[in-house]
């Protein structure tokens, strides 16, 4: 591929989006255009290991809840007295349910509440730690031994990680490895099984060998 190509290619791109890539590979379009695919392949790689997180810490929190409040639309327990945040995402939950016609059953709200939510779980929110952490939370993971705050810290890193992957943005500078591994730790926190289940079939170090070199691409090595 030659520069003309690549800046032709790179023009059917968000502008804002290639220019980040230019920038980190002094210019090169060619460079930049390889980063920006090998970024898209490295993002890919990261959904399953990143849905298996979200789903099993959908699955824990909302059994350890549904236990805790005796009822499987236990948002709706008075004793729950959830953040506002978290109460706004349910009412968004109901919303679109209404809107797609689908019953707003307990198992369709859980299925439609973010990553963040579940996260959110495990934040201070309305004392969250005296009521929900202390009570229940802390039984979804079995092989946590640490402080609740420690613990939101490191989801909402991965949910942070999640969120830029679901709107495309560069991720090749980060230490990619390093946030593999802490999804696998987080999955091992809730289940040593699906953790190594995970971390067997993950393509994450398949894809990491496959990065863009300085020698061939004369992209920073970051």
């Amino acid at each position: 591929m030659d520069h003309s190509e690549a800046r032709r290619l790179g023009g059917l791109l968000s502008r804002a989006h290639i220019a980040e890539y230019l920038a980190y590979c002094n210019g090169d379009p060619v460079a930049a255009l390889r980063l920006s695919c090998w970024n898209a392949e490295v993002s890919a790689a990261f959904y399953g290991p990143l849905q298996y997180l979200e789903l099993a810490l959908r699955s824990v929190l909302d059994h350890r809840m549904s236990v805790l409040f005796g009822r499987a639309d236990w948002w709706q327990a008075p004793q729950a007295n959830l953040h506002h945040a978290a109460q706004a995402r349910i009412t968004e939950a109901y919303s679109r349910l209404s809107r797609s016609g689908i019953p707003q059953t307990p198992g369709e709200i859980v299925a439609e509440l973010p990553f963040g939510f579940w996260v959110g779980l495990l934040g201070a929110g309305n004392s969250y730690d005296q009521r929900l952490w202390r009570t229940s939370l802390h039984l979804a993971f079995p092989g946590y031994r640490g402080r609740r705050n420690i613990l939101h810290r490191d989801l909402d890193y991965l949910r942070v990680l999640r969120n830029k992957i679901a709107h495309h943005c560069p991720i090749h500078h980060r230490h990619l490895q390093a946030d593999h591994d802490a999804i696998v730790r987080m999955l091992g926190y809730i289940d040593s099984g699906l953790a190594d289940l995970v971390n067997r079939h993950s393509p994450l170090p398949t894809v990491l060998a496959r990065r863009p070199g300085l020698s061939s691409q004369r992209c920073n090595s970051g």
